[in-house]
């Protein structure tokens, strides 16, 4: 049995650990190993679709929320500006990474993760995701920030590749579009 708000408190102890990334990084190993039971978890505790809906906790210092990704479904370009620790515990997520450099973005990676993979992202990563197979993928994302009001984020207008402020209306329509999703 995966308890989510034991996994919150244990994240928010760990943000005063001598390597939060790094402890916040096990709790996820940990909690993923088990991937009925955090769906389960996850079915008590979600209301809806949207991705306020999917947080299970936030305040300024952490950010807990469960990213569900339908078949095809891609996101614009957007950085976080905070540390992240990804882990997907049903399906897949490509992550496509970038770099901006006078005004330009140019792909510098990408890594595919599986049902039991974890990823650390750095605060200034700038990256995008999409789900490539013919099915929900589902994954928990720890933020070492307020994820929803965190200043200074930005995404990229995937027609134009020009940096924009982050809003999430606008990434949610933007990732309707890159997704044909009507």
């Amino acid at each position: 049995m995966v308890d989510l708000d034991a996994f919150v408190d244990d994240c928010k102890s760990a943000l005063a650990s001598d390597d939060p990334v790094a402890a916040v990084e096990g709790l996820v190993r940990d909690v993923i190993a088990d991937p009925e039971a955090l769906h389960s978890a996850f079915g008590e505790r979600i209301t809806g679709k949207s991705l306020r809906d999917r947080i299970i906790f936030h305040d300024d210092e952490l950010t807990v929320v469960q990213i569900a990704t339908v078949p095809g479904l891609q996101s614009p370009v957007h950085n976080h500006n905070m540390w992240a620790v990804i882990g997907v515990y049903d399906g897949e997520e490509h992550n496509a990474f970038f770099e901006e450099t006078d005004g330009t973005l140019k792909q510098t990676g990408e890594r595919l993760l599986k049902s039991g993979d974890v990823a650390v992202l750095a605060p200034k990563t700038i990256h995008a995701i999409d789900n490539p197979i013919e099915r929900k993928s589902n994954a928990i994302h720890v933020y070492g920030g307020n994820l929803v009001a965190r200043t200074g984020r930005s995404m990229w207008n995937p027609r134009t590749q020009e940096r924009e402020d982050y809003e999430i209306g606008q990434l949610s329509e933007y990732t309707k579009e890159l997704s044909g999703i009507a």
